[in-house]
Parts: structure tokens; C-alpha cells; sequence
């Protein structure tokens, strides 16, 4: 079969000489911040271009699209590089969340000042990218959790590996370095009236059992995503963590790990140059994956972050 997953591929234009470092990098979606809007790193370097509520966390700035060279922080909506101020190369002001425009007017810092400049974000087409296929490799997670809760913060960069399928013909993985589990299980606790959720794990997945994968006739671990789709953990979603005996709502976004290549082919468009302070934000690129089954993905999962009240 063939997997096609939807991606956005940008190349930076038109940047002033004193950041001509940036000009031609080529942005690659790496997923959803927890406002559900994409954010993207340079394949070339560590720069990054997201879109952020209010840089500073003051809570009175205007939402924004950021080029930086910190990362940001996908568990936030706001201050996502966390440095408490407004320090990036260039920002474009934007509620859209749906991704940064084409062609429009961005302020750039220039080395003396601020200069309105008309910055385009060209999609890309025929990338070069991994899209997770290798039979020798298989698949690998990767967690990176924040402080929101602090009983899992030893979860913070673990890599799990792909290890095959259960009965229910799901894939499952498992942390290279500690005995943490990704699973799915339709009934935790082997009542038929419970949800199908994929969930985080200390304890192994039973290989034999349709439900209650992990035998204990409860739904204890520490995590779970309510889902339908058996073929993969979900790749941006709210999960329930346990933490400390408090079950907190929490955003963990999945992006996939690179492994083979595939080639990527956009669906053409026109950028046009505006002095407009906003244009509309480009379409996605499809990328056709290679042949092989879902569960040959690979996934990084990079935020998980405290939003209260959300179910």
C-alpha cells in the first residue's frame, strides 16, 4: 500500500544582507504547537519559524509569526522560545495559525534597526525527505516532555523503537533505554464498554489479549489518548496523564522521525509579492510515501503541555 501524509515545505526569500544567513533555508513542518498551528526548522540550520500568541507572555502582545533561532516550545501558545522578551530575527503579525504567508510584509532586524521588508515563503516541491520506511531500523519515538508535570518529567527525551504488533494487529514500541510501552488497547480493563485509547505504559503489552493488554483489570498507566485508529498513536492530540494521582489534560504532539527518503511533489502555486501586512498562508505538500504498512512510521513526540480544562 502507499501512505500519504500531509506536509508543509517553505524556502525563506528576501531577507536583508545583514541576515543573508537565512535567505534560501528550506522550513520543514515539524508539527503542532499546543495553539494548533504549525511550526517548522530549518533543514539547514537550528532556525525555526512558528507562530506565537504573545511573545513576551505579557499577555497583551499581537499574535505573530516568528522567524528565531531559539526553539520553541511546543507545549506553549505563548512566549514559545521562553526567553521572556521579543527576541527573534523577524515577525510577521498574523492570527492566522494556519501557516505563515507567502509573500508579505515582515519587520526584520537588519543589524541597526527594524526594516519592514517583503519576505517570501515559496513552497517547495520535489523534497527529499524521510518518511519513516526501513525494515532494519524500524520504528522510533522519541518523548519530550516539559515541566507541566513533574512526576513524568523523567520521561523527557526517551526514544522508544518500534517491536511489532499485539493481536489486534496494532503496532507497539518500546523506550531503548527504560521499560515504558506505546500501545493501543480497545478495553483496558477488559470491559467491552471502555474506549479504544493508545496508551503510555511501564507495563508490556500482552501479545495474545485483545484488551486489558496489560492484564492488571484496570486502566492504570501513565497516559492515554483516546483513539480509533489502530494503526498509529495520534499525531498531535490531547492526552490524560497521570500525575501524582491527579489526571491532567495534556497536548502531545507527533512528528516523524527520519529514516529512508521520499520524494515530495506540491501542488502548484503563486506567490505574489504584496505591502499588504498579511497574506493568505500556502497549501500543504502531499508526500507520497513509500510502500509498506502504517506501522513503519516513526514518530517524535514533542510537547506535552498543561491546558487546563480541556477534555
Amino acid at each position: 500500500s502507499t501512505t500519504t501524509t500531509t506536509l508543509m515545505v517553505l524556502r525563506l526569500t528576501g531577507v536583508c544582507p545583514f541576515k543573508e544567513f537565512l535567505d534560501g533555508l528550506t522550513f520543514v513542518e515539524e508539527g503542532y504547537t499546543a495553539s494548533g498551528a504549525r511550526y517548522f526548522k530549518a533543514a539547514e540550520a537550528e532556525q525555526y519559524l512558528y507562530h506565537d500568541y504573545d511573545c513576551n507572555g505579557g499577555g497583551n502582545g499581537k499574535k505573530r509569526w516568528i522567524i528565531d533561532e531559539n526553539s520553541p516550545d511546543p507545549s506553549r501558545t505563548e512566549d514559545l522560545d521562553q526567553d521572556g522578551a521579543c527576541n527573534y530575527h523577524a515577525r510577521h503579525d498574523s492570527d492566522d495559525t494556519y501557516g505563515p504567508p507567502t509573500a508579505a510584509v515582515w519587520q526584520i532586524w537588519c543589524g541597526v534597526e527594524w526594516v519592514n521588508t517583503i519576505l517570501h515563503l515559496d513552497m517547495v516541491s520535489n523534497y527529499t525527505y524521510d518518511d519513516g520506511m526501513d525494515e532494519s531500523n524500524s520504528l522510533k519515538l522519541r518523548s519530550y516532555f516539559k515541566k507541566s508535570c513533574q512526576q513524568k518529567e523523567y520521561m523527557n527525551n526517551l526514544q522508544f523503537e518500534y517491536q511489532g504488533v499485539t493481536a489486534n494487529g496494532s503496532p507497539y514500541y518500546k523506550s531503548v533505554t527504560s521499560d515504558e510501552y506505546i500501545y493501543y488497547d480497545p478495553h483496558c480493563s477488559g470491559n467491552v464498554s471502555g474506549s479504544a485509547r493508545w496508551v503510555l505504559d511501564s507495563d508490556a503489552p500482552s501479545l495474545t489479549a485483545l484488551s486489558d493488554l496489560d492484564g492488571d483489570g484496570n486502566c492504570s498507566y501513565h497516559g492515554r489518548a483516546k483513539s480509533l485508529d489502530t494503526s498509529a498513536p495520534p499525531k498531535g492530540s490531547m492526552w490524560k496523564m497521570d500525575c501524582g494521582g491527579v489526571w491532567k489534560d495534556m497536548w502531545v504532539a507527533l512528528v516523524r522521525l527520519p529514516m529512508t527518503t521520499t520524494s515530495v511533489t506540491a501542488t502548484s502555486t503563486t506567490a505574489t509579492a504584496t505591502t499588504a501586512p498579511k497574506a493568505d498562508g500556502p497549501k500543504p505538500v502531499m508526500l507520497n510515501g513509500a510502500a509498506g504498512p502504517q506501522h513503519h512510521l516513526a514518530f517524535l513526540l514533542l510537547g506535552l503541555a498543561l491546558l487546563s480544562g480541556r477534555q
